[in-house]
């Protein structure tokens, strides 16, 4: 007999006999590989397990693989079956059922408090309801629960960007090889309640330093209980799962929240899951808002003034440049009795760095072209417009487009200009997405103090949005042009 497609010899005896197969007929019973037991179910889900490690230890030693799976005498491959219905959820279930599930659909292979938890979440659905949880009732559940997947089950705070750096402190009494553990500081853009929030935080690890922000920024005081990994797939497709306990700060015996992350990051994972956490703990409580206070009586910091401007552009500032634009709009707040308004920031950051034709800079991009020359290396050929009415023709010899750019310049400026930072990213989605470029530049003369100075700009393509971002920043230090 050929029972590899027993669906079809179903189908064939159901349509001449007129009469349906018992569920819980051997093969061929719809219910026949299902399991609705806690019990059951959780003895499968080990059972599973336990046989991929036995079968990749046969694998590697060559010896045969045999099917031994409590509740499954047989393989549901065999006879044309597949796996889906092996775990069904109703109220009767248990925590490995739903975990299996997770684990099968979401490659997720969750902790077991977290599988305590996320089970508390679908009994409840099924009591009351008072119906079986398919498979999409589930993962759709676990993500809406932990935020996971797309913009539909985002939370309150999702992650726009970051930055980790680290600092090793010395120990100044031991002039030892020993060190302190390296500190860690978070720089970020968050999303809360869809408006968009620079904060920074220190700690000794990347979901320490988080913490930290988060406290300092949106007066949420939480601390991990429990953190676990794992990795997802392999090779280069492979992604990290983080799973992470938090607890109100001072408070471990309270209650917890559970976040669940995944990124192709390790970092970025972890940083997910614990926002997918705090997103559950905070529910719908008031948030503090961003509100600015600068000058003699300063209160807020570059990080408030940088999410004044990401709100605004799009523009994620480097750290670099928060530091040096807050100092200009502290001087800007000082002269005017120690007050500016959102829009004297915003006029300010234009003016400053971010010029379009008010007013207009001193140097800016005409008709450019980049060809390749010697050695693998590029060649600008364009016009430089002065002050938006003269145009020079430049040409110049780099091993990029910016260095080609600084090439082109030093045969119409006195002193050498330097890049000493240059950072992207993209403002935007779809068609409407644009290029953001940040570059600082360091001008030396001789017989002078060197001079810095940033430049912003965004462009439909990259290349233009760096090359004019090198003529503002250019601008803002005031070359000295020799023609």
């Amino acid at each position: 007999m050929d029972l590899s497609d027993i669906q079809s010899i179903i189908d064939t005896v159901t349509q001449c006999n007129d009469l349906p197969v018992h569920p819980r007929h051997p093969y061929a019973g719809e219910l026949v590989f299902t399991a609705f037991s806690g019990s059951h179910q959780d003895a499968i889900k080990k059972g599973f397990e336990s046989q991929r490690i036995r079968h990749q230890l046969a694998a590697a030693e060559g010896k045969p693989q045999y099917w031994d799976i409590p509740y499954l005498p047989i393989d549901p491959a065999d006879i044309g079956q597949t796996y889906e219905a092996i775990i069904r959820v109703n109220s009767q279930s248990g925590k490995g059922g739903v975990a299996y599930l997770v684990k099968q659909h979401l490659g997720l292979d969750l902790p077991r408090k977290l599988q305590i938890a996320f089970y508390q979440v679908v009994q409840g659905i099924s009591d009351r309801e008072a119906r079986e949880m398919t498979i999409d009732d589930i993962t759709t559940t676990f993500r809406t629960t932990y935020h996971l997947g797309g913009t539909k089950y985002r939370g309150r705070l999702t992650l726009r960007n970051f930055k980790i750096s680290s600092e090793r402190e010395e120990d100044p009494v031991d002039d030892g090889d020993d060190v302190k553990d390296e500190r860690r500081h978070f720089d970020g853009t968050l999303s809360v309640d869809g408006v968009y929030r620079v904060i920074r935080g220190d700690g000794n690890g990347p979901l320490s330093a988080l913490l930290d922000a988060l406290r300092t920024h949106l007066s949420i005081d939480l601390t991990i209980r429990d953190y676990t990994e794992h990795s997802i797939g392999e090779g280069k497709e492979a992604k990290a799962a983080s799973f992470v306990e938090l607890v109100p700060a001072g408070d471990r015996k309270c209650q917890s929240w559970w976040g669940v992350g995944v990124d192709s990051d390790i970092a970025g994972s972890g940083l997910r899951a614990l926002l997918s956490a705090v997103n559950s703990a905070i529910g719908d409580r008031h948030l503090p808002e961003l509100r600015l206070t600068v000058g003699f009586n300063a209160h807020s910091g570059p990080a408030h003034i940088a999410g004044l401007i990401v709100n605004a552009f799009g523009l994620e500032l480097p750290r670099r440049l928060q530091s040096s634009f807050f100092e200009v709009v502290q001087r800007s707040a000082n002269d005017s009795n120690g007050e500016i308004s959102h829009e004297g920031v915003l006029q300010l950051f234009r003016s400053t760095y971010y010029p379009t034709e008010d007013p207009i800079p001193e140097l800016s991009l005409g008709d450019f072209t980049l060809e390749k020359a010697e050695d693998r290396n590029r060649r600008f050929v364009g016009d430089i417009v002065v002050e938006g009415r003269r145009r020079i023709a430049v040409n110049g010899v780099g091993n990029g487009p910016l260095s080609a750019t600084l090439a082109a310049l030093r045969n119409i400026i006195d002193g050498v200009l330097t890049i000493r930072e240059y950072s992207e990213h993209s403002v935007g989605e779809g068609t409407e997405v644009l290029a953001a470029s940040y570059v600082e530049l360091v001008y030396e003369v001789s017989g002078a103090k060197k001079v810095y100075g940033w430049g912003v700009s965004t462009d439909t393509d990259i290349t233009g949005s760096s090359i004019k971002a090198v003529l503002t920043a250019a601008s803002n230090i005031g070359v000295i042009l020799k023609v």
